[in-house]
């Protein structure tokens, strides 16, 4: 499968806030036999800044490409090891590309050379699955021009209360007003994006998805341009083989309903993990978007208490997502240096809010914040 007329290949992105069913939806796309998707590792952005500029992919090029991809493995729970590529055929793949590939074949190349469980037949479609792409979804749209994109929402009060429960493992901070900001800002961000985008951006609920697995994935399947297949719904039966292929015990910790079928036993969980003040905040914070999506509130207009309450971490959050946004843009050296300089920035404001669990240099580099 590693040839070049794979380069024709299309491209889809899978996008929504951590805990919002990304990796179920991947995993499901994983299962079928004509597309390729690997396990989640955000370097393909980063990979964009620094060669973004090259205009003749030479062998020095290339090998300074593997070579970024195969040392920038910063993250701590998602690594490159679950992408099991070996450098020196990737690199021999790579090189027949020299002097006529474009830097989008060589970062399509990178996922299709993504490890699968799953056996594969002519591919039709190579993925991409990174929740912290969602806030550059506009990057995205311009880099692959003819890309399409499923853009997944969950509730904001089961995706608190699930981002909570993994707090220990500091993926973000576990505070429900920063969290339910977070995922209003992604929410509007792709509500504009599927206005100006129609026909390249599809947003669907968890909650449908889980609800009404066969219908919805058959409408994605058609989005994308591959036939439905149902025994993708069989994905759970490899767990054996994936729990000994990666021997990694945060993956059961993670994405533990991922060995089940899929099922809807997580949904409404707020209902008994959230208090009756707690769900007024979220709603508050989630406004009119709760609405747009369907989420019943019990908090509906303006509440000079609670928009007070929520202020500082709304701003931090926006704060935080332009200065990466806008950070995504600079030189690859700077952005880089930008993303270290932003933790004094975010030491400062939890000290000053007293947040708990501030982040240290190693944790903010694979969840609180995005990649530049």
């Amino acid at each position: 499968m590693a040839t070049d007329n794979l380069l024709t290949v299309p491209v889809f992105f899978i996008l929504g806030r951590p805990r919002s069913g990304t990796t179920l939806l991947s995993t499901l796309f994983d299962a079928h036999p004509n597309v390729k998707i690997p396990p989640e590792f955000p370097i393909m952005l980063p990979l964009y800044q620094k060669f973004r500029k090259v205009k003749d992919w030479d062998e020095q090029t290339i090998l300074s490409f593997v070579a970024f991809i195969f040392e920038h493995n910063v993250f701590i729970h998602r690594t490159l090891e679950n992408l099991k590529i070996d450098r020196g055929a990737f690199t021999a793949n790579l090189m027949s590309l020299a002097h006529k590939g474009t830097i989008q074949d060589f970062l399509k190349k990178v996922n299709e050379q993504g490890f699968s469980i799953f056996p594969k037949q002519e591919i039709l479609q190579i993925g991409d699955k990174n929740p912290v792409y969602s806030i550059y979804i506009r990057r995205f749209l311009k880099i692959f021009p003819e890309a399409r994109f499923i853009c997944i929402i969950r509730d904001y009060r089961d995706n608190y209360v699930s981002m909570r429960k993994l707090s220990d493992l500091r993926l973000e901070a576990p505070i429900l007003t920063l969290q339910v900001y977070r995922w209003r800002y992604v929410a509007s961000l792709f509500l504009r994006c599927k206005k100006q985008y129609p026909d390249r951006i599809r947003i669907i609920r968890y909650e449908d998805l889980v609800t009404n697995k066969s219908e919805v994935l058959a409408d994605l399947c058609q989005f994308i341009g591959i036939p439905f297949d149902p025994t993708v719904f069989d994905f759970y039966k490899k767990k054996e083989e994936t729990i000994k292929i990666y021997d990694n015990p945060l993956i059961e910790r993670f994405h533990g309903s991922l060995m089940n079928p899929v099922n809807t036993g997580r949904m409404e969980t707020w209902k008994e993990d959230l208090t009756p003040a707690e769900v007024r905040m979220a709603d508050h914070v989630a406004g009119k978007y709760a609405t747009i999506f369907h989420y019943q509130r019990a908090q509906v207009g303006m509440n000079p208490g609670l928009w007070l309450k929520s202020l500082p971490m709304a701003l931090y959050g926006c704060l935080i997502f332009k200065l990466y946004i806008w950070g995504s843009f600079l030189p690859s050296r700077i952005s880089l240096w930008l993303s270290v300089k932003l933790l004094v920035l975010v030491r400062i404001w939890h000290f000053f809010f007293g947040i708990p669990h501030p982040l240290t240099p190693s944790s903010a580099g694979e969840g609180e914040f995005p990649l530049l």
